[in-house]
């Protein structure tokens, strides 16, 4: 088997937003539960809450640019605080979008060189740097949630973070 941008993206995608579901599955079995969604792991970063909007936003961002859709326009500096449920219906709807990606035009067009956003300009990018960019920040995104859990007394273990990976 040939090891594509479908692969690469979109499938590893799909098992990173699944950990990140599975931590949080756990964090709301602990009595400090309802607490969790605000925590942060330093008073200048951002809550949880804020970790599962970034990797979802940023999913929706990399299939925008890969399958030449526009890109959402949701304002993604702000700190936010979601209930379980929604932090659960965010990444249920990206792993939806990842499920209905043509894998076909994906490979097809993911080295066109298109005007970007990226960071407030607008850059020169082609779909599989644009994918890189997004996913190194939605690993960064569900390790901190990760992090954020562990430091907040959340029973996790390398395990709960790796199983998706390894289980599909």
């Amino acid at each position: 088997m040939v090891y594509t941008l479908y692969e690469g993206f979109v499938l590893q995608t799909k098992r990173t937003l699944t950990s990140l579901s599975h931590i949080l599955h756990k964090a709301e079995e602990q009595p400090n539960a309802s607490s969790l969604p605000s925590c942060r792991l330093h008073d200048d970063m951002k809550s949880l809450s804020y970790q599962v909007f970034a990797a979802t936003t940023q999913t929706s961002l990399a299939l925008a640019k890969l399958t030449a859709e526009p890109f959402p326009t949701e304002e993604t500096h702000k700190d936010v605080v979601y209930t379980y449920a929604e932090m659960y219906a965010r990444i249920d709807k990206a792993l939806q979008s990842l499920d209905a990606v043509d894998k076909d035009f994906i490979l097809e067009h993911c080295e066109d060189v298109e005007p970007t956003p990226l960071g407030g300009n607008i850059q020169p990018l082609s779909g599989i740097t644009y994918a890189c960019i997004m996913q190194a920040n939605i690993f960064f995104h569900v390790t901190t949630a990760y992090s954020i859990l562990r430091k907040e007394g959340v029973p996790l273990g390398k395990v709960d973070y790796i199983l998706p990976f390894v289980a599909s």
